[in-house]
């Protein structure tokens, strides 16, 4: 849980009068008041954070794009068929090799191959290169509000031109889980606020971070120090390589399996068939 200054517990008598005050302002920036009003309900996050975050209109807009984006994902084969190319195999052998030391150590703890972690790490984020671009905090906003009437409308304009054949009672039922999802994760999100500065950490589109792109409550859950400096890191290739190893076991790693079984415990990491195929293609081809 989020601890908070001794500075600030003399405000939160008046907190509540200065929050709901503060809704217009979030109104104006694009969001709904009534956002802001189940966050500040919320067990487990404080009011003085999330009046924070509520009052700052640079940091509560909802971006159509987004949302789109995540409504209608569009996976292509050859996106995946490449991770299995010589290129992308030597690119992963060469860093399996150089960090094979302290990966063994992780390896013998989890019960975990370092060459799925490797195979992980090139096909999320090209081993730490390409961690995202998105502000997450702007990510999960949008997904929270995506089923408003207001932006699912304005989204539908943006893409019924590329994909004409979308159909608007398809985009409201799909809006409705993935706004549940979003908000989820962004209560998730400020909960790590204590570990992560919110205000910045940037992702994917679709609100993963790190290394190992992990969403807001895989880290809350999942997430383990992997280097002994009593910090988690999702930056820090030992940290995120831990955690990695630490989610697949929960979820049923164990030496010896199938590649069926293999891609049936990757698939709960990624949602996607083509996904947990080029990873556990890649690991296999490592070893």
């Amino acid at each position: 849980m989020i601890r908070v200054r001794k500075f600030f517990r003399p405000f939160l008598l008046i907190l509540p009068v200065v929050f709901f005050a503060l809704l217009g302002d979030a109104a104006a920036a694009g969001v709904e008041p009534s956002l802001c009003q189940r966050l500040a309900a919320e067990k487990g996050l404080e009011r003085v954070l999330v009046a924070r975050y509520c009052s700052d209109k640079n940091k509560i807009s909802v971006d159509t794009r987004i949302i789109g984006k995540n409504l209608k994902q569009v996976e292509y084969k050859a996106t995946y068929d490449r991770f299995s190319a010589p290129a992308s195999v030597r690119k992963a052998q060469a860093f399996l090799d150089e960090n094979r030391k302290w990966m063994a150590e992780i390896e013998k703890k989890f019960k975990v191959e370092a060459e799925v972690i490797t195979a992980i790490f090139l096909v999320e984020s090209d081993l730490g290169r390409y961690p995202g671009r998105y502000s997450l905090l702007q990510v999960f906003i949008s997904l929270a509000s995506c089923d408003q009437e207001e932006y699912l409308r304005r989204v539908y304009r943006e893409l019924k031109p590329k994909f004409p054949d979308i159909d608007y009672a398809w985009l409201q039922r799909r809006a409705r889980k993935k706004s549940a999802w979003g908000y989820t994760q962004l209560v998730a999100l400020l909960k790590l606020a204590d570990r992560l500065e919110v205000d910045s950490v940037k992702g994917s589109w679709a609100g993963a971070f790190g290394i190992c792109q992990f969403i807001p409550s895989s880290c809350l859950s999942y997430a383990v120090d992997g280097n002994g400096d009593n910090k988690i890191d999702l930056y820090n290739f030992k940290d995120a390589a831990a955690s990695v190893a630490n989610y697949l076991k929960a979820h049923g790693w164990r030496p010896g399996l199938e590649v069926k079984q293999q891609e049936k415990v990757v698939l709960s990491y990624n949602h996607s068939r083509l996904y947990c195929e080029a990873v556990v293609a890649l690991a296999g081809q490592l070893r």
